[in-house]
């Protein structure tokens, strides 16, 4: 099939090439641009489908404080785009309920996460003891020595999937392709001089050619042909799954305050996402963060795992019950599973960085980027148009990281990293005074 030249594909059509493809037509308007990636697959296709994406859900947490402060910046400037992205798209995604920290009163992590939103100039956020939380949600629970640290604006939840049809109706209006293909080789056609281009073999046969080629592939990064021989980046793809609990229009009109939650305490660490409305018309609540401690071997592990529903009857049970401490009211209609997938490098930091001159890498949000995706997105559509790190936070944060010992060519099917050892860089630590001095000057040149 006749190729087509482009200056950027993007490959992967979830929320952060969506976000970077938009950004790339935005930041360079003379600049073709195409994203390749499978649309969501309807209930027949699912059975057939070997690559899959995170966005097919209505509900991701979103704030902007953190425990890491770069996580935390990234989120903000995301956030700040949510209204704009709303605007320009005419597709709703972003609820502002608030999003909520339950851990234990004095904990470190609490300190830390306060301190970053004081360098970042966030104020909306109050600490409430068990009496205090009665009071104002009354319907919630936790112990007497917790604390349920509660930012109220700029925080609550997104609907991914409504956040990548956005993306994606902004980015075709300034004239990115958006092509429905799954990608299965990018090669360099080595001609000689600056005549070199890559080459990028969809699984329909189609063929395109472009100057530079983004991946944001998420945990299916090191699967296909996508990287140069040799080549497989370091990082976990984890098998996770989320527990949803029908509740009835009465409920989530009872609970329509509720905020999204993070909980940190030892035993009951997880997610919970208050009542949302999905696309079959009921309202679910959703919990997630429970372990699975099974780390995908390859292509083929992945796809089983998508394909199936994720009945862990165990840790669903284990679940459900662990939401209902929090929500004691909770009584479910049903109960639903889903799964997903999440990529987390050694770093605990996401990766954007230059495989060559020519391809580029965006991958590893470790099941936290949603509600950063469209920064993240921006970061990468930089590196990628101008073929270097262009971006005001150290590029050592996210430098990628390669498989040194036991690396092999994935076969056709994928092979996916097995066991990681690496561990998380402690350059991190001694850089974060220094990017909050950046992000603060930073923010009087945006």
């Amino acid at each position: 099939m006749a190729g087509t030249m482009y200056d950027v594909c993007i490959v992967g059509a979830g929320m952060v090439g969506s976000a970077a493809a938009k950004w790339l037509c935005k930041l360079q308007r003379e600049t073709k641009v195409c994203l390749i990636g499978p649309q969501e697959p309807t209930e027949e296709e699912w059975q057939k489908r070997e690559i899959f994406s995170a966005h097919y859900d209505e509900g991701r947490l979103s704030r902007e404080m953190d425990e890491s402060l770069i996580w935390a910046i990234l989120a903000q400037r995301s956030i700040k785009q949510y209204r704009n992205i709303e605007k320009e798209s005419g597709i709703n995604f972003y609820q502002e309920v608030g999003c909520a920290f339950v851990d234990i009163q004095g904990k470190e992590s609490l300190e830390v996460t306060k301190q970053n939103a004081e360098k970042m100039g966030v104020t909306t956020y109050k600490a409430l003891d068990s009496v205090g939380l009665q009071d104002q949600f009354p319907y919630l629970h936790i112990e007497s020595n917790w604390e349920f640290l509660f930012n109220s604006k700029n925080a609550g939840y997104v609907s991914p999937r409504n956040l990548v049809a956005a993306q994606q109706k902004i980015a075709s209006s300034h004239g990115c392709q958006v092509i429905n293909d799954v990608v299965v080789k990018v090669h360099e056609d080595a001609g000689g001089g600056d005549d070199d281009f890559l080459k990028v073999l969809c699984q329909s046969g189609r063929e395109v050619t472009s100057n530079r080629v983004l991946l944001c592939m998420g945990a299916f990064s090191n699967c296909y042909d996508l990287l140069p021989e040799g080549k497989q980046i370091d990082f976990k793809p984890m098998k996770t799954f989320v527990v949803k609990p029908e509740v009835s229009e009465e409920y989530a009109k009872t609970h329509a305050d509720m905020p999204s939650m993070i909980t940190n305490i030892p035993g009951k660490m997880s997610y919970i996402l208050p009542p949302i409305k999905y696309p079959d018309g009921k309202y679910y609540l959703k919990i997630g963060g429970y372990k699975v401690p099974n780390v995908a071997s390859d292509l083929q592990d992945m796809v089983e795992w998508f394909r199936s529903e994720a009945q862990h009857q165990d840790k669903k049970d284990a679940t459900l019950d662990m939401l209902k401490f929090f929500l004691p009211d909770l009584d479910p209609i049903s109960v639903r599973t889903a799964r997903c997938a999440t990529s987390h490098p050694p770093t605990k930091m996401l990766y954007c960085d230059m495989v060559t001159t020519r391809l580029g890498v965006v991958m590893g949000l470790s099941g936290k980027g949603a509600k950063s995706s469209d920064e993240i997105g921006r970061m990468g559509a930089k590196m990628i148009a101008r073929g270097s790190w262009d971006y005001d936070l150290p590029a050592e944060h996210f430098k990628l990281r390669y498989k040194t010992t036991g690396a092999q060519r994935p076969n056709r099917r994928g092979a996916i990293l097995p066991r990681i050892t690496s561990r998380i860089s402690l350059y991190q630590k001694v850089y974060y005074i220094h990017c909050a001095r950046v992000y603060l000057t930073s923010q009087s040149h945006r």
